[in-house]
């Protein structure tokens, strides 16, 4: 997929390398306990992840590599790549916001969602992990943006 913005277009390019592999990964995490076999690739294991209808799979299986990717590179990376339609959808969503141009945004979008990734308290937040990924995010991206337009993030108003 040619998402037309550099650096998620060199991240697609790049996964064409890594995701038809990955078989040595699969098994490591396999025997790691990690609940991925079944997978002859790392590109099979986003296409479970990313298949609609089964939510509490996909979960478990992000939550499994999420376990991992605060070690573990291609942990991260695949869980990045995973993502990458929601890292699209936001890169788009705040392109217009008026701090970055597109290019930014989306090296802005990619920073936010790769920190939460190395990060996420898999203990803690065990359900809905694509959307807990997809709102930490947005979040931060939106607090960046506020700062960069107006210097602070405006405070709650008072009911």
């Amino acid at each position: 997929m040619d998402s037309g913005i550099g650096v998620l277009r060199q991240l697609d390019r790049e996964w064409e390398g890594i995701g038809t592999g990955g078989r040595r990964a699969i098994r490591r995490w396999a025997t790691e306990g990690l609940g991925v076999s079944g997978f002859a690739t790392v590109d099979d294991l986003i296409a479970k992840v990313n298949e609609r209808g089964h939510p509490d799979e996909s979960d478990a299986l992000l939550l499994a590599l999420l376990r991992s990717a605060s070690t573990d590179d291609l942990a991260a990376r695949t869980v990045l790549q995973a993502m990458m339609p929601a890292v699209k959808n936001l890169t788009a969503k705040f392109s217009t916001c008026g701090a970055w141009c597109a290019e930014e945004t989306a090296a802005v979008v990619v920073a936010a969602m790769w920190e939460r990734i190395r990060t996420y308290p898999v203990e803690r937040r065990p359900r809905k992990v694509s959307a807990n990924l997809t709102l930490d995010t947005r979040q931060r991206v939106w607090r960046t943006g506020m700062k960069q337009v107006h210097g602070k993030v405006p405070r709650p108003k008072a009911a």
